[in-house]
């Protein structure tokens, strides 16, 4: 690209990798978290001294803890997200959220694993005051991250844009993923296999901070302590139409509901295997957390190569048949994680390496064509008010069906297995559902442009 291009482009890509280091503190805080953290809270649920809790509470427990995330993102990212549109300082209106975010989160991402070192009700209680005042930290800087890139990307450009943000949030979580790999090899594998998670979570804190001083340091920020702040109105009011009562035709609102009780079941499968994968690893299938993060980290690379096919199968394929697909692939690699148990399978690892690659692959299949789908059925004039049903339903999944999970595990003896089974039954209900999905599928031109302008834009919201 000539010099002229680029400066008629309006941004620089160098920056713009840079800048997205941003989102990968994100994804490394996160990658890290929902590996270990689960397996801390079950090594300190069942030793709380003469407290004896049953099975079922225990995962119960750990399943609702692990959603907290879910909550406070839900509540406090839309309101730190909108706060940072009119800050003004000298680096810009993003990167106050980040300079004190950052820092605050990587010493409480410390403490995680120091809380649990504690014996007994003591350690457990102020292990959850750290990841409660954790997750609460992270929802204030989130969303000004994630708007970093807009911010520097004008909008003909920001698919671009997207792109390369995705591509950096996928080294960096393959980095995190690979942190238990990397300090084993440095003469820490003793203790990470004792259960002693201190030296991953130092690791992925140093490396957030880091992140965070090449930020500081490589990227121009502009000093908009000059600039006006402008509360944007809306240019003409427009009656709002409620969730149960839109303007739309009945078999379209019906396709719509089902749409939406499919995002349940796709999402609430996603994040419940997220949540308990290295449970059930470790637990049932008696790897070492080492391994287990290892296999997620194959995982994460399915993902990475199968994103741009995955898109391009949606618009030649069609998005219902792309998204069937995937979920009939997710199903069948459920049912085989289902069974290695009871079978005389020596390599497991290797076996659950190649079906995490695949599992990965396949969701990618179905999570690039789900939002496209639900605002095609919503149409044009309702791409704004869809994309908030979308997250709606995704984000109800994220809450309730963790701890539905664990509190399933806990009543079948703490067998880890029923974390395949919910998954499994839940493509199933997902397949069945897509199936009568009726809308949503054929747009014009003009309004196919405009859709993938607003799944744009709902992906750099979210």
């Amino acid at each position: 690209m000539s010099q002229e291009q680029k400066k008629k482009r309006g941004y620089s890509t160098t920056q713009l990798v840079i800048a997205s280091l941003g989102f990968g503190s994100v994804m490394v805080f996160w990658t890290i978290y929902n590996s270990f953290v689960p397996l801390i809270l079950d090594d300190k649920l069942n030793h709380l001294g003469s407290i004896v809790l049953p099975a079922t509470v225990i995962s119960t427990l750990t399943g609702f803890i692990m959603t907290i995330d879910n909550f406070f993102g839900l509540i406090f990212q839309p309101i730190f997200g909108r706060k940072s549109d009119y800050m003004r300082s000298r680096f810009g209106k993003r990167m106050p959220y980040l300079i004190v975010g950052i820092p605050v989160c990587a010493v409480l991402f410390i403490l995680i694993p120091l809380m649990g070192r504690i014996e007994g009700v003591t350690g457990i209680l102020l292990m959850m005051l750290v990841i409660i005042a954790f997750n609460f930290v992270m929802s204030t800087w989130r969303a000004p991250c994630v708007a970093i890139m807009p911010d520097i990307v004008p909008p003909e450009y920001q698919s671009d844009g997207n792109a390369i943000v995705n591509m950096i949030a996928a080294v960096t979580t393959i980095i995190a993923s690979m942190a238990a790999t990397i300090l084993s090899a440095a003469g820490f594998k003793e203790a990470i296999d004792s259960g002693d998670y201190l030296s991953i979570f130092v690791f992925g804190a140093l490396i957030c901070v880091l992140f965070l001083i090449i930020l500081l340091t490589l990227v121009r920020w502009p000093d908009n302590r000059g600039e006006r702040i402008v509360v944007a109105e809306k240019q003409q009011k427009e009656k709002k139409e409620s969730l149960l009562h839109l303007n739309l035709p009945s078999d379209v609102k019906r396709s719509m509901f089902i749409m939406m009780l499919a995002l349940v079941c796709i999402s609430g499968s996603s994040d419940g295997f997220s949540t308990y994968f290295t449970l059930y690893a470790t637990r049932l299938m008696g790897m070492d957390a080492t391994r287990a993060t290892l296999i997620r980290t194959v995982a994460t690379l399915g993902g990475v190569l199968i994103a741009v096919p995955a898109g391009v199968m949606g618009r030649k394929l069609g998005r219902k048949k792309t998204i069937t697909i995937g979920l009939v692939v997710v199903a069948l690699c459920h049912l085989l994680m289902f069974l290695i148990p009871y079978t005389d399978i020596t390599s497991v690892d290797v076996v659950l390496t190649i079906l995490n690659f695949v599992y990965a692959a396949a969701f990618i299949l179905v999570n690039i064509n789900t939002l496209p789908i639900m605002l095609a059925i919503g149409g044009k004039e309702r791409f704004g008010a869809f994309t908030g049903y979308y997250y709606t339903a995704t984000f109800t999944a994220a809450v309730i069906c963790p701890t539905l999970i664990g509190f399933l595990i806990g009543i079948t003896g703490n067998n880890y297995n029923t974390l395949q089974v919910f998954c499994l039954v839940a493509m199933v209900l997902a397949i069945i559902l897509i199936a009568n999905v009726k809308h949503g599928e054929s747009m014009s031109d003009e309004d196919e442009a405009a859709l993938e302008k607003a799944v744009e834009a709902a992906e750099i919201e979210e």
